[in-house]
């Protein structure tokens, strides 16, 4: 009986874990509460609010303007003819407009209400001393021609930011998960480590009594006796370096998850997935979703947008530039307040702006050729992007095939190994074989768990990789 009893110490198994937090739940608590979850959110916060800003400035705008001036003429303090007057003038120029971007062909139709207030102070300035000029009804509309909209293509660049910061959220979510992943799987194989030393060293300890037993009878050598003893040491030392590794761990994935009382989460077991996760997609597939959710390409197919829009600006604007303003309403001057209101004359106003560069070295075709240059970096950038998102994907395929093969066949190992050592710590007991023996049927049996942990964490880490770059749920 007491044999029996020794030999169950020796086949202790891991202990049963207690119920402990999941890995979805740590992923959970990472996006919610890790520092880099709140500066992504702040930033796509900042996008949307920013895009919403620009869409709030293409609806109709009303807007109110007061402009004072003050203007002093001097033309010879020594002489004051009636054509040549010296004088001051202070004036208020004041603008009520309603304006709304014309999207598809690039300008602004506008309406609204001029009025202008001017006081003139000289000496002998008797003629109309006091101006006001009132235009209560201004209908128009300007536009810059020759093809280039600057809103359309405001509008392509400001979707695609507002794209590009959705789809890096998403990213730096994913980019959590995975982080939570390595460090979770770091703490629950130092948790599985640190049973496998305090079993080594309850097992130690429970074969150098009986040697000591037994030596006291001279039923074994001295040299068998020290090591055992050796052996109980380096199982000391082994568990202590275990354990030290297991409160890095943890506070490694406590600091991560910003969870202040270390005893509210994660202070048991950590329960590991006992199996691998069936992942349905096909290379093509997986690189089709890699393709359409990848903010890497999405920043490169905004910035290809932009280089596009200044492309386009430098094309149009390298030659004669032209512009158009055409307004028509009511006016009226008058040298007092309410005769600006008696008899209002209509009448239209067309402003043509041409701008022809005669002399500018070049620098029109050169600006338009630097924006070409431009615009072909970024789209060789973002080729250079798929290629290498298509390289990520291939790879990551086929190291989660080979880490899921290896977890198959590591999983089957750790089986092996515990009937081998359960058969030589049996034979062990009843004198069958040496020391020697049962010390290296339990270090391979250590070495396959090691492998098995080792497994565990790579194939996790790998398919949580996939993940992020397929967004699969």
């Amino acid at each position: 009986m007491k044999r029996w009893l020794i030999l169950a110490t020796m086949l202790c198994v891991l202990p049963v874990l207690s119920p402990a937090q999941s890995l979805d739940e740590a992923i959970r608590l990472a996006q919610d509460s890790a520092i880099t979850a709140f500066q992504s959110r702040y930033e796509y916060q900042y996008y949307q609010l920013k895009h919403e800003q620009f869409e709030a400035l293409r609806k109709p705008q009303l807007n109110f303007s007061l402009i004072p001036n003050y203007r002093r003429m001097l033309i010879d303090p020594t002489r004051d003819y009636v054509y040549l007057r010296n004088f001051d003038r202070f004036s208020t120029f004041a603008e009520l407009r309603l304006s709304q971007k014309v999207l598809g062909l690039g300008g602004e139709a506008y309406v609204g209400s001029q009025a202008l207030w001017s006081e003139y102070f000289a000496r002998d300035y008797q003629t109309n001393p006091r101006d006001f000029v009132v235009a209560p009804l201004i209908v128009g509309y300007q536009q810059p021609l020759l093809g280039y909209n600057s809103h359309r293509w405001e509008k392509v660049v400001e979707d695609q930011k507002l794209e590009t910061a959705r789809k890096q959220h998403e990213l730096d979510l994913r980019l959590i998960a995975e982080e939570t992943t390595r460090r979770y799987f770091r703490l629950a194989c130092a948790q599985g480590r640190l049973d496998m030393c305090e079993r080594n060293k309850q097992t130690a300890d429970t074969l150098y009594a009986i040697a000591k037993e037994k030596a006291s009878i001279a039923m074994i050598t001295l040299a068998e006796l020290r090591s055992l003893e050796l052996q109980r040491l380096n199982a000391a030392n082994a568990l202590l370096d275990a354990r030290n590794e297991e409160q890095l761990a943890r506070a490694s994935l406590l600091a991560y998850l910003r969870v202040d009382d270390p005893g509210s989460v994660f202070d048991g077991r950590l329960t590991v997935p006992d199996s691998a996760r069936p992942v349905q997609m096909t290379e093509e597939e997986a690189t089709r979703m890699a393709m359409s959710n990848s903010a890497a390409l999405q920043r490169k197919q905004t910035a290809i947008a932009e280089a596009r829009q200044q492309q386009e600006r430098a094309r149009r604007e390298a030659g004669v530039k032209v512009g158009l303003d055409l307004n028509v309403g009511m006016q009226q001057i008058s040298n007092n307040f309410a005769g600006v209101f008696a008899n209002q004359q209509f009448y239209m106003l067309g402003v043509v702006t041409v701008s022809v560069p005669i002399l500018d070295h070049g620098a029109a075709r050169k600006g338009y050729e630097a924006a070409t240059a431009w615009k072909s970096r970024q789209e060789q950038a973002l080729r250079e992007e798929e290629r290498a998102l298509v390289e990520d994907v291939h790879n990551t395929l086929d190291n989660l095939r080979s880490h899921q093969q290896m977890l198959s066949h590591t999983t089957e190992a750790v089986t092996m190994a515990d009937e081998v050592f359960e058969l030589t710590a049996e034979n062990y007991a009843n004198g069958l074989c040496d020391i020697n023996t049962y010390s290296l049927a339990q270090s391979r049996r250590d070495n396959a768990y090691n492998q098995h942990l080792a497994a565990l964490a790579n194939y996790w880490t790998t398919y949580y990789h996939l993940l992020t770059l397929t967004q699969h749920e």
